[in-house]
């Protein structure tokens, strides 16, 4: 669904990303793994368009999407959930979701989209008349994720996801990426819970200064000796 191949990206001078190159089939979830300053915002803001490769391409279904700008991205069914939440904070939680509808044109499908992601998320029905502002951080979490499913997406990108919450939610949003997938959406996980997004994905892959330096089946990456030492500490 989603190819990558020998991308490079740059802040002006400063290079972050060097000649990546990984790959996402359909209806995986995909973990996309490591630390602080490795380049893993850059490569999703740059998967979605908001910044231009240096070099490589950019696949999407088969189609070189390298130079589209994101909206037309999103329309072919390629959505982000960015790092940090980026809620409207004075629109109401419905506004909030109806914003995520912008490129579908039928009242109908956002609607039944609406009651959809409603069912995931119980609480946000609740409150869906209050300010996204007066939400926890959890819930503004659970609004997010289902503002990005108002779009139908193919592909969910999520970066940072469980960054501020407490392992109760992040367990529950987890659970949440599951269910999503299991609904048909792929799923590209961007973290650095290690323990975590590994266990919910298919596959990973290690990003470090820029670089993909491992990938593999999730179980593996788990047992990896630099994993262990690196990241989890054993």
């Amino acid at each position: 669904m989603l190819e990558i191949e020998n991308l490079s990206a740059a802040y002006g001078m400063v290079q972050i990303l060097r000649d990546v190159t990984f790959k996402i089939n359909e209806k995986e979830i995909v973990s996309i793994i490591g630390p602080n300053g490795a380049g893993k915002t850059t490569l999703v803001k740059t998967i979605m368009g908001f910044l231009q490769p240096k070099t490589g391409s950019i696949k999407f279904k088969d189609e070189d999407i390298s130079k589209l700008p994101p909206y037309e991205r999103v329309k072919r069914g390629l959505t982000m959930i960015p790092e940090g939440r980026e809620i409207f904070p004075r629109m109401t939680v419905e506004e909030n979701l109806l914003l995520g509808a912008y490129t579908i044109k039928d009242k109908k499908i956002i609607m039944e989209n609406k009651e959809n992601v409603y069912e995931i998320f119980p609480v946000l029905k609740k409150k869906e008349k209050s300010l996204a502002q007066t939400l926890s951080g959890g819930e503004q979490q659970m609004l997010v994720i289902c503002r990005s499913l108002m779009s139908n997406p193919q592909l969910l990108i999520l970066d940072e996801p469980s960054l501020g919450l407490a392992p109760i939610i992040v367990e529950k949003v987890l659970d949440t990426v599951r269910t999503i997938n299991e609904e048909g959406v792929t799923v590209l996980l961007v973290e650095q819970n290690i323990h975590d997004s590994l266990s919910v994905a298919d596959r990973g892959y290690v990003l470090e200064q820029g670089k993909i330096i491992l990938e593999g089946k999730s179980r593996e990456l788990l047992s990896n000796s630099h994993i262990k030492e690196v990241y989890l500490g054993l």
